[in-house]
């Protein structure tokens, strides 16, 4: 596993060297591409400006120095996490979770990190921090686990719609039914979620689909017919006009020589 980022996690006058890898496997998601049906080559989306489609809205423009400026200004110093404040962890809003990542210690920093994730871990806190990402300003938690510690990066809260329009039902207090409720959800409790109980099935039998169809290249198609058909009417032509050209005759030829 290669690093995405690398700096140091601050917090107080402790300053823990780390990076961070990827949590999610790509290799394992299963995508699409579209094909031309005719030709089975893939379809490609083109970029390009038109004037027609821009009817309302205004632009300003900006200059990519002075975005540059900004994203130092609100990321702070380069390859610097710093932690803002330790909350509960009930106290976010899974909706904002984004992007996961494994955060590990690099070289001098893996009893401060163990210090880190067994206090975390004692406390029942994460902590939320920011740091410059890809250039970009982004803010995260970091969440202990046993062994490792992970970074989720958020979602800014604007970009969350708010539910209050939605028709949610109010508060049915502590009736019959909720008792009842609540025995089913002691019935079926579990002392910890373990997704390999719950396998993804669209995914196998997607794969399996996939496994019963042959593969093919584009480069392994047949050529466009059209090219043939213009070839062999220029032969034929060709060959018309060979019998119509006059042929010089034999004693002429020896004559000449």
């Amino acid at each position: 596993m290669r690093p995405t980022w690398n700096g140091h996690v601050s917090f107080g006058l402790i300053s823990i060297p780390v990076s961070l890898y990827t949590a999610v496997e790509a290799s394992e998601h299963v995508s699409f591409r579209l094909l031309h049906r005719k030709d089975k080559a893939p379809i490609h989306y083109k970029k390009f400006c038109s004037k027609e489609d821009v009817e309302k809205g205004e632009f300003s423009l900006i200059e990519k120095e002075e975005i540059k400026k900004l994203e130092q200004e609100a990321g702070g110093s380069r390859g610097e996490m710093e932690v803002l404040q330790f909350v509960e962890f009930g106290s976010l809003n899974p909706l904002s979770f984004q992007t996961p990542y494994y955060m590990a210690p690099r070289k001098g920093g893996d009893k401060a990190y163990s210090v880190l994730r067994e206090a975390l871990n004692e406390t029942h806190r994460v902590a939320i921090a920011r740091f410059a990402l890809r250039e970009r300003p982004t803010l995260a938690v970091l969440i202990p686990g046993p062994r490792v510690v992970s970074v989720e990066t958020l979602r800014p809260f604007e970009e969350l719609r708010d539910p209050k329009d939605l028709p949610i039902p109010a508060s049915t207090g502590k009736s019959a039914e909720v008792k009842m409720a609540k025995l089913l959800i002691d019935q079926m409790a579990a002392e910890e979620f373990d997704p390999t109980a719950h396998p993804n099935e669209y995914k196998k039998g997607l794969q399996k689909l996939l496994a019963s169809r042959r593969r093919f290249s584009v480069k392994d198609q047949a050529p466009a017919t059209d090219n043939v058909v213009d070839l062999m009417d220029a032969l034929k032509r060709s060959l018309g006009k060979a019998k119509a050209a006059p042929r010089r005759a034999a004693s002429h030829r020896r004559g000449v020589a």
